[in-house]
């Protein structure tokens, strides 16, 4: 076995991996709760990009349905963020399970 050759291997996923790193932000999700009355865009970082509110969605008294939805968007946004980085990583890696730090 060519231990040259394995660094050299090493060296390209390595730089395969900073390369998808770098494109999580360029990674954009969009998310929804209560049939559309709260909408999340987030990126492959689970930062979230902007948060859209139906005025049907804001009752001041009920304060705490709204805060659900926001939660629930937020939520589902960032398991399609993961789903979506977990993917753009398996194809820099070629399918080889390595850690996502953002």
């Amino acid at each position: 076995m060519d231990i040259q050759y394995l660094m050299r291997q090493a060296k390209k996923m390595e730089q395969a991996m900073e390369q998808a790193r770098e494109k999580l932000g360029e990674l954009s999700v969009d998310a929804e709760s209560g049939g559309g009355l709260v909408k999340v865009k987030m990126d492959g970082r689970h930062m979230v990009q902007r948060i859209e509110l139906d005025p049907k969605a804001i009752d001041p008294n009920d304060k705490g349905l709204l805060e659900d939805l926001i939660a629930a968007a937020i939520n589902a946004a960032s398991e399609k963020a993961s789903a979506a980085a977990n993917e753009s990583m398996n194809k820099a890696t070629g399918g080889l399970k390595m850690p996502l730090q953002f």
